[in-house]
């Protein structure tokens, strides 16, 4: 049974991802996943499998958005279910431009993280991506 501290942890997690991701901090971000992660995308043959993958496609969004790119998660609700935890929330990932009042959203939708506690911590070893918008997400 996951404990209160697990859910601050979880929700932690969940933040963590966000910050490392949009503020370029690969080494910190590569430490939230277990090795044999896989993010899946609903609709999508693509998949991200390994830290190193997950970590890479970070780095593409910062080159295509020159470093602003920003995920918003929100709505979290973690549970847990025949024996696995779960961490589900909405997300929107917005690029907030160089220029006052221009940012965008690029896309919204909800996310399912598959989360496991290790010796290090909580981390994420799945992610399955459900997009709000008709998305095609490239490597």
């Amino acid at each position: 049974m996951i404990t209160l501290e697990d859910k601050i942890a979880i929700a932690e997690l969940v933040a963590r991802f966000a910050h490392c991701s949009d503020f370029g901090d690969w080494e910190a971000l590569a430490k939230l996943y277990t090795p044999e992660v896989e993010t899946e995308m609903e609709g999508s043959e693509l998949r991200f499998r390994g830290i190193e993958e997950q970590v890479e496609h970070a780095k593409v969004s910062e080159r295509q958005t020159e470093g602003k790119n920003r995920h918003f998660n929100f709505n979290l609700v973690i549970r847990e279910e025949g024996g696995q935890v779960f961490a589900e929330y909405m997300f929107m990932n917005v690029n907030a431009g160089h220029t006052p009042m221009a940012a965008r959203i690029v896309v919204s939708g909800r996310q399912r993280d598959t989360v496991v506690k290790t010796a290090e911590g909580w981390k994420i070893a799945h992610r399955f991506v459900r997009f709000d918008q008709d998305v095609t997400v490239t490597a």
